[in-house]
């Protein structure tokens, strides 16, 4: 577990000597103010046309808020995960770091870490600016914390793929690529369900990420949706130990 730690500082503390981090923050800061500003903007319009008893803050604000942020992480993930295990390959320091003591899923999880530690900075914003509803109004709380716990769980599923694709190139332009492209596919996959039917339709919207992250914004956690996410992450996580330990065997 040591090594994990290690890792995960040594990756977290990486992404702050490069523009990348600052860069990717400042653009999750700018576009999700944007996206709440807009949402207010039009909540507030609603307010003053139909009065305050018939509008809900959470359904009419906070879930689309959300829902909004939802679609621009997986923009922005590709940023971060880019460059984990790719730039190790360009540079060759994936096979030193591989003639370590430390196993091959201490280095995966520790730089699956350091991506988690810089997406939760980056969602802290979102955090800040749903605050300012609990200063001026009286939001529940339960969706409120709910629709977090899918974003996080979202942006998680994003790392996790996004550090197996990582690791299957030494190129970060193409990682990033890759990683948008399936994660896009991911997510339309709902909207692809409706074009076939049978049992091709329950799968596609099975494995869209839109449909399950709704259950969160509506305030409901089901276990269905909990294992779903965790699948995710642990297949992601496992496929890319795998790839770094083919490259441990690699003539």
């Amino acid at each position: 577990m040591r090594s994990v730690w290690l890792v995960a500082r040594r990756e977290f503390a990486a992404y702050w000597t490069t523009p990348v981090a600052y860069v990717v923050v400042a653009m999750y800061l700018f576009v999700s103010g944007l996206f709440f500003f807009g949402e207010l903007s039009g909540f507030v319009d609603l307010v003053q046309r139909s009065g305050p008893q018939a509008v809900d803050v959470n359904q009419q604000l906070v879930r689309p808020y959300l829902y909004s942020v939802s679609v621009m992480v997986l923009f922005l993930v590709p940023l971060v995960t880019m460059r984990l295990l790719a730039e190790e390959r360009r540079q060759g320091t994936l096979e030193i770091l591989l003639t370590t003591p430390a196993p091959e899923v201490s280095l995966v999880l520790g730089k699956y870490l350091a991506a988690t530690g810089l997406y939760l900075v980056m969602i802290a914003g979102s955090v800040a600016h749903v605050a300012l509803l609990f200063l001026f109004g009286a939001p529940d709380v339960g969706p409120v914390v709910t629709g977090f716990v899918g974003l996080l769980l979202c942006g998680m599923v994003y790392l996790a793929v996004g550090l197996f694709l990582s690791a299957l190139t030494q190129n970060q332009v193409v990682a990033a690529a890759l990683s948008f492209t399936f994660f896009l596919l991911l997510w339309l996959a709902a909207w692809a369900s409706g074009m076939v039917d049978g049992a091709l339709a329950e799968v596609l919207r099975y494995v869209s990420l839109a449909g399950h992250f709704e259950n969160f914004g509506r305030g409901v956690v089901d276990t269905s949706d909990l294992v779903f996410y965790g699948s995710w992450i642990a297949a992601g996580l496992f496929a890319a130990t795998q790839a770094v330990e083919a490259t441990r065997w690699k003539p």
